[in-house]
C-alpha cells in the first residue's frame, strides 16, 4: 500500500472511531434524558403489573393516606392473620374492702365454668369485660360485706380498671343484687357517697359478660357535655341499704 493510502485509511479510522465514540455517548444522554422525562401520564394503563414490581418496593410510605380504600382490596385477601393480634384477656386484682371485711372473688368459686373477670381492649379500641365477680363477707374491718353502710363504699368495689381501660364516662347497669357502677375518670360523687375513677362497683356479684365501652381519650367519643340538674342520691338507695 502507497503512503498516500496509509495516511487516508489511517485518518479515516481515526474519523470513524470519533464518530461512533459520539454517537454512544449521544445514546447514553438520550436515555438518561428520557428516564428523568417519563412521567406517570406517559405509562400506558395497566402497563406494569404485579411481576413487574420488585419484591418489597413498595412500602407503606409510598402510598397514599387513604388511597387503598375498601373496593381496591380483593375480597377474602385479608384475613384475621393480617390484622393486629387481639389483645389477651388481663385478669384484675380483685378488692377486698379495703379492709378485709368484704372479699371479692372470681364467679368461679360458687359455679365452676362461669368464667374469670376479665378485662381487654379489642381491636376497635374498645374496653371488653368478660365473667363474674362475687363478694363475701371476710374477717377484717366490721366482719361485714355491705356497701350501703355509711362509710363502707369501698366494700362494693370488686376491682380497679388501670388508665387505658377505664370508661370516658360513668356506666351503669343492671346487675345481681341490684345496680352496677363502672365510673369514669371523674369517679362518682354523691351526698355521703363517692367512687374514685375506673372502678367495678356492685352491690354483691356482677356479671360482666356482654359489657363494653369506650375509654377515655377515645376519638369516637362526643365532647363532654356540661352537668345539669341536682343530684338527689334516691336513685341508689334501694339496693343499697343492705
Amino acid at each position: 500500500m502507497s503512503s498516500a493510502l496509509k495516511r487516508v485509511h489511517s485518518a479515516t479510522g481515526t474519523v470513524a472511531l470519533v464518530l461512533a465514540l459520539l454517537a454512544l455517548l449521544a445514546s447514553a444522554a438520550g436515555v438518561g434524558y428520557a428516564a428523568g422525562q417519563i412521567g406517570t401520564s406517559d405509562i400506558k394503563n395497566n402497563a406494569i403489573t404485579a411481576p413487574k414490581i420488585k419484591k418489597n418496593a413498595v412500602t407503606t410510605k409510598k402510598i397514599k393516606k387513604n388511597a387503598v380504600a375498601g373496593k381496591k382490596i380483593k375480597d377474602g385477601s385479608v384475613t384475621p392473620a393480617d390484622l393486629a393480634p387481639q389483645e389477651a384477656q388481663r385478669k384484675p386484682v380483685l378488692g377486698n374492702g379495703g379492709e378485709g371485711d368484704c372479699v371479692w372473688q372470681s364467679g368461679e368459686v360458687e359455679v365452676p365454668g362461669v368464667g374469670a373477670p376479665t378485662y381487654r381492649l379489642d381491636r376497635n379500641g374498645r374496653v371488653i369485660l368478660t365473667g363474674i365477680v362475687v363478694a363475701t363477707d371476710g374477717p377484717g374491718g366490721d366482719g361485714s360485706c355491705d356497701p350501703g353502710d355509711a362509710g363502707q363504699a369501698s366494700d362494693g368495689i370488686a376491682f380497679t380498671l388501670p388508665a387505658g381501660y377505664i370508661p370516658a364516662k360513668n356506666q351503669f347497669f343492671l346487675s345481681v343484687g341490684g345496680e352496677m357502677i363502672i365510673t369514669g375518670p371523674q369517679g362518682f360523687n354523691a351526698p355521703g357517697f363517692s367512687l374514685p375513677a375506673g372502678v367495678v362497683f356492685a352491690d354483691d356479684a356482677a356479671i360482666l359478660d356482654g359489657i363494653e365501652f369506650d375509654p377515655a381519650g377515645s376519638s369516637v367519643v362526643v365532647a363532654k357535655t356540661k352537668a345539669s340538674g341536682r343530684w338527689t342520691g334516691t336513685a341508689l338507695k334501694p339496693s343499697m341499704g343492705g
